[in-house]
C-alpha cells in the first residue's frame, strides 16, 4: 500500500505538466501571428502616431521588428507573458495613458487577440512556431540570484519523507549535488531524489523522478531550485526543474529516446543543456520548453555537462576523451580540450568562471585557463580513474575514484584530505558551498557524509531510505530496546550508587577506627616514653641512693613489669594499628574500585538515556510523518472521492440528457412528419396563392381601369355641377336684368 501510494502522490505532483501536454495534443490551438491578425489591430488603432514615419515616443507599430523593438522607454511586450507587458496593459486601460487616446478601450475580440498572439510567443507569420512560456515559471524563476540569496538559505520545507520506492540495497550511486548555500545534500535513489541535512544526517524529503533513474543533479547559482536529469535507458530521458523548498515542479524540458546522463541550468535560469548517449547536447529555453538548438560535435556519450558561473560558457566531456567548451548563447565551438587518455566523467568551473576542472579516467583531474584555452596544471588523482569532481567557493576540489577514495585537492594539485569509508569504486562527490561538508557514492549504492574538519566522524545515508511506516517500526523497536537496556542499566546504576554508599560507609567507619587507633597507639607511646624517662630517672637514683637500692630495685622491678605490660600493650595496639592500616588500604581500594564502577554505570545510564531521548525523538519524528503521510493520502481518497461522486453525478445528468435526447428525436421525427404534411399543403397553397395572385393581378388591373373610369366620371360630374352652377348663376343675373323673375 505505501508504495502504491508513493506513485499516486508522484502522479499527482507531475499532473499539471502532464495535463497540458495532453491538451496540447488533443486540441491544436489556433495560431495567432503578427502578419495575419495582429498588423490590422495595429494599424487601425496604433499606427497614425506610432509608425516608422511617426515613431511617437519612438515607438513604431506598423513593423514586427518594430513592434518587438519598443520605444524610448524600453520594450513595450514581453514575450510570453501578457501581464508584464505595457503594451498590454495600456489597450486594456489597466495602466494610464490609455490608449487609443480619448477613445473607449478597443473591442474585447481584439484584446484577445493581442493577448494571445503575446503568450504564444509573438509568431511573426504562419512559418513562425509558436512558443507559449509558462508563466508559472518565469514567476518563480524571476527572482534568480549568481550569488546567496536573501534571508537563511533555502531548504526543503515541506517535502514528505515517503519514498518513491523502497528497497533493500540501492543501486550504484548515478547522481549526487550539494547546495551551493545551505548544508544539504541531495542524492539519486530509484525514481527518486532524497534530501539530507549534512549536519545531523537527517532525512528531510524526497522528490519523487518517476520518469526513471535520476542520472545528474544540479542547483541553481542561487541554489532556490534543483535540476534533475535522467530517464530510462534506452527508452526515453528529459531533465525536471523543481523548487527545493517545496518540490514543486517548476518546468520539464525534453523529449530524448534514450536516458539524460547530463543536465545543467543557466545561472540565469532560461536555459537547459542536456546530453547523454544520443551523443548531441541539446539547449531548450525553460519557461517554452522549446528546442533553442543543439550541438553536435561529440562522436560518443556525452557524461559530463556545466554552465561556468557566469553563463558565457557551456563545458562538455564524452566517453571517447573529448572535452569541447562551446559559446553558451550561441552554441559555437569555443575551444577543444584535448589532452585526456581516458572518458571525461567529471566537469566544474572555479566561481571566477577563468578555470575549467576536467576529471578522466585516466586517472588525472586537470585544469584549464579558459582565457587562453589552455592546460595549466596536472595531478594523478586517483588510481583507476577519477569519476567525479566538484568545486568549493574557496576554489578546493573535491574528487572521487575507482580507488574507492574522496579527497581534497588545491588549485595546485597539493592534497588536502581523504577521506575513507565507501567500500568499492567512488562514483559520485559533492562538496557543500563553503567546503564544510563533503559527501561520495559507490558502486555498492552506499553513500558516506563527512565533516570536513573532522573525517573519522563520517556516517552513512540511503539513496533509497526506508518508507515512514518502516522508520516508525524501526524507531519504535529502537525505543523499545533502548528503554528495556535502560531499565537494565539504570537499576544496575542505582545497585553500584547503594553499593558505593554502603562502601562508603564502611571506609567512613574504618576511617574513625583507624583515627581511634592511631590516637591510641600515640598515647600508649608517650606513655612509654614517660615511663621509660621515670626508669633512666630511677637508675640515676639507685646509683646516688645505694641506700635505697633495695627498694628502688623492688620499684625498678614493679616499673620494669610496667614496662613490659605496656610494651605488651603497645605491641597488641601496633598490631591492631596494621590490622586497620591494611583494612583501611583495602577498603580504600574497594571504594575506588568501587567509586569506578558507579561512575562508569552512571556514565552509561547517562549514554543510554540520551539515546533514549533520540530514539523517542526519532519515534515522534516518524510519527509527525505518518501524520503528514496520512493527511496527503486523506486529502488525496477526499479528491478521489469527490472525482467519483462528479462521475456519478454527470453519469446520471448524461442519462437523462440521453433520454431527453430519445424525446426529442421522437418529437422531431413527429415535427417532421408534420412539416412533410404541411409541406405538401404549403404546394397546394401556393398553387392556390398563384391562382389568386393571377385573379389579384387581373383584379387589380380592373380596378385601376374602373378607377381611371370612376376618376373620368368624378371630373365630368364636377364639371357638370360647374356648369350647373354656372348656369343658375346665368339665370338669376338674367332674371334679375330683365324682371322675370316669377
Amino acid at each position: 500500500m505505501p508504495y502504491r501510494l508513493s506513485i499516486m502522490i508522484a502522479f499527482l505532483l507531475n499532473l499539471p505538466l502532464s495535463l497540458s501536454a495532453q491538451e496540447s495534443e488533443s486540441s491544436p490551438e489556433k495560431k495567432i501571428t503578427f502578419d495575419e491578425h495582429i498588423k490590422p489591430i495595429f494599424r487601425e488603432h496604433c499606427t497614425s502616431c506610432h509608425s516608422e514615419s511617426d515613431k511617437e515616443s519612438d515607438l513604431a507599430l506598423d513593423t514586427f521588428a518594430g513592434s518587438l523593438a519598443g520605444g524610448s522607454s524600453g520594450a513595450v511586450i514581453s514575450e510570453g507573458n501578457s501581464s508584464s507587458s505595457r503594451l498590454f496593459a495600456l489597450i486594456t486601460h489597466a495602466e494610464r495613458p490609455y490608449m487609443p487616446p480619448d477613445q473607449d478601450a478597443i473591442p474585447k475580440e481584439q484584446i484577445d487577440l493581442v493577448k494571445t498572439w503575446i503568450e504564444q510567443g509573438m509568431p511573426e507569420n504562419n512559418g513562425s512556431k509558436i512558443k507559449r512560456s509558462n508563466n508559472a515559471a518565469a514567476s518563480m524563476l524571476s527572482a534568480s540570484s549568481l550569488g546567496k540569496p536573501d534571508g537563511p538559505p533555502p531548504m526543503p520545507a515541506s517535502l514528505l519523507r515517503q519514498p518513491l520506492v523502497e528497497s533493500l540495497r540501492s543501486s550504484a550511486i548515478s547522481a549526487m549535488a550539494a547546495s551551493p548555500w545551505a548544508p544539504l545534500i541531495v542524492v539519486g535513489g530509484q525514481s527518486q531524489v532524497s534530501c539530507y541535512h549534512c549536519e545531523t544526517g537527517e532525512l528531510l524529503g524526497v522528490i519523487p523522478f518517476p520518469e526513471g533513474e535520476p542520472q545528474s543533479l544540479s542547483f541553481t547559482r542561487d541554489g532556490q531550485q534543483l535540476l534533475i536529469g535522467g530517464g530510462r535507458h534506452s527508452h526515453s530521458g528529459c531533465a525536471v526543474l523543481v523548487d527545493i523548498k517545496t518540490g514543486e515542479r517548476i518546468a520539464k524540458v525534453g523529449d530524448e529516446l534514450d536516458i539524460v546522463l547530463a543536465a545543467d541550468i543557466s545561472p540565469d535560469k532560461k536555459r537547459i543543456a542536456l546530453a547523454g548517449p544520443q551523443k548531441t547536447v541539446r539547449v531548450y529555453d525553460t519557461f517554452s520548453g522549446e528546442l533553442v538548438f543543439e550541438m553536435k560535435k561529440h562522436t560518443d556519450w556525452v557524461f559530463a555537462l556545466r554552465y561556468s558561473p557566469d553563463g558565457v560558457l557551456l563545458a562538455t566531456g564524452d566517453r571517447s576523451n573529448g572535452l569541447i567548451v562551446w559559446e553558451a548563447d550561441s552554441g559555437l565551438i569555443y575551444a577543444e580540450l584535448n589532452a585526456h587518455k581516458g572518458e571525461v566523467r567529471g566537469l566544474d568551473f572555479r566561481a571566477d568562471s577563468n578555470v575549467l576542472a576536467s576529471g578522466s579516467l585516466d586517472g588525472t583531474v586537470k585544469l584549464w585557463d579558459m582565457l587562453e584555452s589552455k592546460e595549466i596544471k596536472s595531478w594523478t588523482a586517483h588510481a583507476g580513474g577519477v569519476c567525479s569532481l566538484s568545486f568549493a567557493h574557496n576554489g578546493l576540489i573535491a574528487s572521487a575514484g575507482q580507488d574507492a577514495r574522496v579527497k581534497i585537492w588545491n588549485g595546485n594539485g597539493d592534497l588536502q584530505k581523504e577521506f575513507q569509508g565507501l567500500a568499492e569504486a567512488a562514483l559520485e562527490v559533492a562538496v557543500t558551498g563553503d567546503g564544510s561538508f563533503v559527501a561520495g557514492g559507490d558502486w555498492n549504492g552506499k553513500v558516506q557524509l563527512w565533516p570536513a574538519a573532522d573525517p573519522a566522524q563520517g556516517k552513512f545515508i540511503a539513496a533509497n531510505p526506508p518508507s515512514i511506516a518502516r522508520r516508525a517500526e524501526l524507531a519504535q523497536a529502537e525505543l523499545l530496546a533502548v528503554q528495556a537496556e535502560f531499565t537494565a542499566v539504570d537499576q544496575a546504576a542505582l545497585d553500584a550508587t547503594s553499593a558505593l554508599n554502603d562502601s562508603k560507609t564502611k571506609l567512613n567507619a574504618a576511617q574513625v577506627a583507624s583515627q581511634t587507633a592511631t590516637q591510641d597507639l600515640g598515647e600508649a607511646r608517650k606513655r612509654s616514653k614517660t615511663l621509660a624517662d621515670q626508669a633512666l630517672k630511677q637508675d640515676e637514683l639507685i646509683q646516688q641512693l645505694e641506700a635505697q637500692l633495695a627498694a628502688a630495685k623492688q620499684e625498678r622491678q614493679s616499673l620494669a613489669q610496667q614496662v613490659a605490660q605496656v610494651d605488651s600493650q603497645i605491641a597488641t595496639l601496633d598490631s591492631q594499628a596494621s590490622t586497620s592500616q591494611a583494612a583501611l588500604a583495602n577498603i580504600e581500594t574497594s571504594f575506588q574500585q568501587q567509586d569506578i564502577l558507579s561512575k562508569a554505570a552512571i556514565e552509561k545510564r547517562d549514554a543510554v538515556s540520551a539515546r533514549l531521548t533520540l530514539a523517542k525523538a526519532a519515534a515522534d519524528a516518524a510519527a509527525a510523518d505518518k501524520a503528514a503521510l496520512d493527511t496527503k493520502a486523506a486529502a488525496i481518497l477526499q479528491r478521489n472521492e469527490q472525482t467519483a461522486a462528479t462521475v456519478k453525478s454527470l453519469v446520471e445528468k448524461v442519462s437523462v440528457a440521453v433520454d431527453q435526447q430519445v424525446a426529442q428525436q421522437l418529437a422531431v421525427e413527429k415535427l417532421t412528419a408534420q412539416l412533410q404534411s404541411l409541406t405538401d399543403q404549403l404546394e397546394l397553397l401556393k398553387m392556390r396563392a398563384n391562382e389568386a395572385k393571377a385573379g389579384q393581378a387581373q383584379a387589380t388591373q380592373l380596378l385601376e381601369s374602373q378607377s381611371a373610369q370612376a376618376e373620368a366620371l368624378k371630373l365630368q360630374l364636377e364639371a357638370a355641377e360647374q356648369a350647373a352652377l354656372d348656369a343658375q348663376s346665368q339665370l338669376r343675373l338674367f332674371q334679375e336684368s330683365y324682371g322675370t323673375a316669377n
